[in-house]
């Protein structure tokens, strides 16, 4: 057979789809030259070439000119008169003395080399024939338009009109093969009966996603011998209207761990890939040590912030997870990488301006619920009695009575402001239930745009686009707010043919805001139901009159909105060079500018609560303005060398430089007392300023290199290494090398395979090992450095502040260096069934070695802690898999897709903890305030949470009398605490010095934790995501399912134990109603009336609970979940339809985005958060997609 050669349609030269040659001939349709003969022209054209003539003709008519790459010359200059002429006029004379012929079907022109229709003629005319039409379809029921028609075993042939109608001459009982780039070819038996045929071609999802992006370059996926997963961005969006691009990836493949940092607008997330932790990662909130590896994400090749890159400027996501696949990256890659490569556009293609948009509305789930007031109100009384503690002391009983009576008929009793009652003894009773969380929210509105441009012709492609978000939330203000604003362009050039220049500028505007209450209680779930909307009557209190209630609602409305603006613009440009065969070299410069702004005025606001008492917040009023500019510099220079040896030895090799800068510069100001506060400034201020500046600077320089092997593409091999250097360690310890390896084995290549190629289509085993490092530390960490206060209140001098040292300085090591992360990953990669069914597996296996952590354990006299060296070592085990199933049934199109991931975390080596303590108390660097701290130790699981395990609830029997309430012989009582009936019992594990039947934490450590154990774990396990798909001539519906199986969570709030902390101020919330109650206490009688209590004794006002509140696995909350996120039904209108609005495709969709979620955790608390702040909400989406064109186009391999 002879070599494939392409076929061009003229008025764009685009590469259309590859044939092979004996699909020339082409068969005649019957009455095609209606519109030729109707079509007459009026051009005139002198020295033009003849690509510059057809493009005329289609630019005057709707004609399509098909024809192979060699037909003609299309630079062969030609002068016409085409006035009045037909185009079979005007084709005769363009081709005069050229050997090319054409055939006319309707609106299609063929070219080709000579006479070659009496070829397929003569052949058919030696058998008996007959004539069979039919239309060729994709899975959604659009024409293909150019798919290939063949009779198997011979020449005769024909490719699918605009329409994707074919006429063509068979012989009698033959078989046709029709095939499409990017579809799997289908056989079809033609026998006599044989009239119309309708062909479905199913997608090759193989061939689609056969090359993915790896750093530094591209790799056949059936030749990947390292663990990689890609999505392609318009496949995984669909229709689906996403704020963040970060979105698209939760759930869609195994071992990528996507979560919330929050939900209100504008809030990003975070990554995870397969549990990467570190200890000597440092957390942001309290300074301490240990937390998660965050992947590098590169946009480009360059570093980047995926939150501020618009979705519909991403052609796929990649992401690196073992070793072998993330070592070029080096010191920085000890997270995993995540590869964006925005759009570009090939060569060839026709100008294309595309339009979508989206408006959405949101409402707040999940909220908390509290119960009933009457039953609140009873519980208040069963644990202190009648008497509230509100102004006036109001009665319990009594306000229960004025309740009932103002429910009946409200008009009956004289109320006040929000329901406010005041009786004849003085005593103030609120009788106005409302829900105060659903009081401060509000449906809220949603709109995106976006437009892009883009187009090329051989030498030159270019891309625009243009995009804005506006995403208003859900609190009952226009506060809650973030805009978005994206600009960038792109623009290669092929200079010569051995040089090319890519230029890409892009600029992101976010900004967001959120109101910010000076009393920090916006989502404060500590008021009841009963509590007042407004101000305060004056008839109720009269001297704080008309002063706002602290609820929710009221905190939103007067206080002032926090604001963060970012701004960043970037610059890359790229310089491609290929001076010999095989071999090219690419030079990449990246700048990166990163701008942030924060603002805000605390404002000053007088309020009063249920008390009539009057308060201003804050104390002190004062202005906060923080400015952050960040500078990125990045410049790669690698090369490239294909090599190839009797088309068997296949061999790529890669060798590069790679450096990279950030300065980052930051002043942080107060400013107290403003003189003015409608117009707040840090020079306004009447008292202190005060202000921070700080400054980080760090570089990498690295190079690094790549070999791949592939032996007749069943035995592969890839050697990775890169030495890299970092300014963040010690001089004399910032280098090292990272290598890597990994092999591959296409077992479904080998002849002794051949049995089953009927049915498995691809089945390759892969393994690998590598050694990355980790520079995730604090940039000066080798530097001694101690805090000045220049307004130190500790001690004034002649009344004034002074300069002070507030900490010592501290400890540190000058011989540190990497941590040191090997990966060994052992995977599968299967394909069946004509690519209807695809898998992966992989069994990992972390071992981070030299984390840094204390090199040892200090006197606590010392006043600090040992420093930091490289002395803890960490071993993580997991797997995934991930299964996908496409197939067609008629003309219904279905897909699923799971995918299942899980690891686990020990700790092997730490030397910083020789007592083994369980945990200890610490400062936070950034507040100042202590916290208790879970430290490290060897052999700990990451995650441990230790607690005591519920016995039960203390009853009567317990107890020797109920005057003194001394427990009996052999029951044990928890340390510090007197309990009575009702209270929590622990089971006693173990007897230490401190007593007998004494329920202690031991003395803290491994060996002695007292009465606790291990009983949950804070690590998410299990983490899955669902796809599912139907698609059914036009429509299309999917639905996107994701969580995580199995993870435990110690909250102790109010969301989780009745009047939990202060019986006083603390509502009850649903769910919470059945604590353990006394038949009467009044009386003496401790007998319990709901022996199945749920909730431990809250009688007694505070009750026991510094006891019963203590962790214990009787109140461990199942953080689990299951989530559908969204569902998406869209429709995509008929070409025919569309195209006389010159389009070439319109989609019109409706989404729901976070639709349903299950789980077992109090209502309020979000499964992805694992708190109660801003709300989840529910959005309802709709909009359009539009594609535009200027003449109807045939689809193109780099758009398959």
């Amino acid at each position: 057979m002879e070599s494939n050669k392409k076929i061009f349609r003229s008025n764009s030269i685009r590469t259309l789809c590859t044939l092979p040659l004996f699909l020339l001939p082409i068969a005649e349709m019957n009455g095609t030259t209606t519109y030729a003969q109707s079509v007459q022209f009026s051009f005139s054209l002198s020295n033009s070439t003849v690509k510059e003539v057809l493009e005329q003709i289609e630019n005057e008519s709707e004609f399509v000119f098909v024809y192979y790459e060699n037909t003609f010359d299309p630079s062969k200059k030609v002068s016409i008169n085409a006035n009045g002429k037909e185009v079979d006029e005007i084709l005769d004379e363009v081709f005069a003395g050229q050997g090319v012929s054409y055939e006319i079907n309707d609106r299609q022109v063929i070219l080709k080399k000579g006479d070659v229709a009496n070829t397929a003629s003569n052949a058919v005319s030696q058998q008996e024939t007959r004539k069979v039409k039919g239309i060729v379809k994709d899975s959604s029921g659009e024409p293909i338009i150019g798919a290939n028609v063949l009779v198997k075993g011979t020449s005769i042939g024909t490719i699918t009109d605009m329409d994707g109608n074919f006429i063509l001459d068979v012989p009698s009982d033959c078989t046709l093969q029709i095939s499409y780039i990017g579809f799997n070819t289908q056989e079809i038996k033609v026998t006599n009966q044989t009239n119309d045929l309708t062909v479905s071609l199913k997608e090759d999802t193989e061939t689609l996603d056969e090359v993915v992006v790896v750093g530094f370059g591209s790799q056949k996926k059936a030749n990947l011998t390292g663990s990689v997963s890609t999505v392609k961005m318009d496949e995984v969006m669909g229709s689906r209207p996403l704020v963040s691009a970060s979105d698209a990836l939760q759930g869609t493949m195994p071992g990528l761990m996507v979560s919330n940092n929050g939900n209100a607008p504008g809030k990003g997330k975070s990554f995870q890939i397969r549990g990467a932790y570190s200890l000597g990662a440092q957390n942001t909130t309290d300074g301490s040590y240990g937390a998660v590896i965050e992947p590098l994400v590169l946009i480009d090749n360059v570093e980047g912030d995926l939150d501020l890159v618009n979705p519909e400027d991403i052609e796929s996501i990649t992401v690196l997870k073992d070793a072998a696949s993330s070592a070029i990256y080096g010191a920085r890659a000890a997270g995993g990488v995540i590869l964006v490569t925005t759009k570009r556009p090939q060569k060839n293609t026709q100008f294309t301006l595309n339009y979508n948009n989206n408006f959405a509305f949101a409402s707040a789930i999940n909220l908390p619920k509290q119960t009933s007031l009457e039953t609140y109100l009873r519980a208040y009384s069963d644990a202190t009695g009648d008497a509230f503690w509100t102004k006036g002391t109001p009665s319990v009983s009594k306000w229960l009575q004025y309740l009932e009576q103002y429910k009946k008929d409200p008009s009956s009793m004289k109320v006040y402001g929000d329901g406010i009652y005041k009786d004849a003894d003085g005593g103030i009773y609120f009788l106005n239930e409302k829900d105060l969380v659903k009081n401060m929210l509000e449906r809220s509105f949603q709109q995106t745009h976006n437009i892009s441009a883009s187009g090329g012709t051989d030498k030159v492609r270019y891309r625009l686009s243009a995009g804005y978000l506006s995403s208003d939330g859900v609190l009952i203000t226009n506060k809650d707010k973030y805009t978005r604003m994206n600009v960038s362009g792109f623009m290669s050039a092929d200079l010569t043919n051995w040089f090319t220049q890519e230029a890409t500028f892009s600029y992101a505007h976010g900004k967001k805001s959120e109101p910010k209450s000076a009393l920090g209680a916006i989502y404060s779930t500590r008021l009841a139901s009963f509590y007042p909307e407004g101000t305060m009557p004056e008839e109720i209190v009269p001297e704080v009159a008309g002063l706002p209630f602290f609820t929710s609602r009221n905190q939103i409305q007067w206080s002032n909105p926090m604001t963060e603006k970012t701004d960043n613009p970037r610059i890359f440009l790229k310089s491609i060079l290929k001076p010999l065969k095989g071999l090219q070299i690419a030079f990449e410069y990246t700048f990166d500018k990163n701008i942030y702004d924060y603002h805000w005025y605390t404002g000053s606001e007088y309020y009063t609560t249920v008390q009539g008492d009057k308060s201003v917040t804050p104390a002190e009023d004062y202005l906060e303005k923080r400015k952050r500019s960040t500078n990125y510099n990045a410049i790669n220079l690698y090369a490239t060398y294909d090599l190839t040896i009797k088309d068997i030895h296949k061999m790529k090799f890669m060798a590069g430089f790679n450096q990279e800068s950030s300065y980052m510069d930051e002043l942080e100001a107060y400013s107290y007392g403003q003189a003015v506060i409608e117009v707040p400034s840090l020079g306004g201020g009447t008292s202190t300023l005060k202000a921070n500046d700080s400054y980080d600077e760090y570089a990498v320089r690295g190079g690094f290199f790549r070999i791949n092997y592939s032996y007749n593409d069943i035995y592969l091999l890839e050697v990775n290494g890169r030495y890299d250097g970092s300014s963040k360690f010690p001089k004399n310890s910032r280098f090292g090398f990272f290598p890597s390896v990994s092999a591959g084995w296409n077992i479904a290549q080998e002849s002794f395979m051949e049995r089953t190629r009927t049915w498995l289509d691809g089945l390759k085993l892969r393994a690998s090992y590598g050694v990355i490092g980790n520079q995730n530390i604090p940039t000066y960490a080798f530097n001694p450095t101690m805090s000045i206060n220049n307004k130190y209140n500790g001690w004034l001098q002649n009344g004034n502040y002074v300069a002070a040292i507030t900490t010592l300085p501290s400890l540190v090591s000058q011989n540190f260096t990497w941590e040191k992360v090997g990966t060994v990953d052992v995977g599968l990669d299967l394909t069946m069934l004509s690519n209807r069914l695809t898998g992966t597996f992989d069994w990992y296996q972390r071992n981070t070695n030299g984390m840094l952590a204390p090199g040892m354990q200090l006197p606590a006299v010392v006043g600090a802690e040992a420093p930091y060296q490289n002395t803890a070592d960490m071993r993580t085990r997991g797997w995934e898999v991930a299964l996908n199933w496409r197939d067609m049934v008629g003309n219904l199109e279905y897909r699923v897709g799971f995918n299942l991931s899980d690891s686990k975390s020990i700790i092997t080596k730490y030397d910083g903890n020789s007592d083994y303590l369980l945990s200890s108390q610490r400062t936070n660097i950034y507040t100042g305030g202590t916290y208790t701290f879970w430290d490290y130790y060897e052999g700990k699981e990451v995650g441990e949470i230790w607690g005591y395990e519920f016995d039960g609830f203390y009853t009567v029997d317990d107890f020797k009398n109920t005057t003194t309430w001394e427990l009996k012989d052999g029951i044990a009582k928890p340390d510090n605490a007197n309990p009575m009936p009702g209270d929590v019992k622990f089971k006693n594990l173990r007897d230490d010095e401190k007593g007998t039947n004494l329920i202690t934490s031991g003395d803290n450590t491994l060996k002695n934790p007292g009465d606790r154990k291990v009983i949950g774990n804070e690590m998410p396990r299990y983490l899955y995501g669902i796809n599912l798909g139907l698609g059914y001539k036009g429509f299309d519906l999917s639905v996107f399912m994701q969580g995580t199986g199995r993870r435990d969570k110690w909250i102790a709030n109010t969301l989780t134990f009745p009047l939990y902390s202060d019986f006083k101020f603390i509502p009850l919330y649903e769910g919470l109603e059945n604590y353990w109650k006394p038949a009467d206490v009044a009386n003496g009688d401790y007998t319990c009336v709901n022996p199945d209590a749920e909730y431990p004794r809250i009688y007694g006002s505070y009750g026991n609970q510094a006891s019963n509140y203590r962790e214990s696995d009787k109140y461990l909350c199942d953080a689990s979940y299951f989530r559908i996120k969204n569902v998406t039904l869209s429709y995509t209108f008929p070409k025919p339809v569309i195209s006389k609005l010159l389009l070439r495709q319109l989609k019109a969709f409706v989404s729901i985005e976070n639709l349903a979620t299950f789980s077992s955790l109090p209502k309020g608390i979000d499964p992805e958060t694992l708190t109660w702040d801003y709300p989840a909400f529910r959005t309802v989406s709709f909009g359009i997609n539009a594609v535009s064109y200027t003449h109807l186009t045939l689809p193109t391999t780099e758009r398959v």
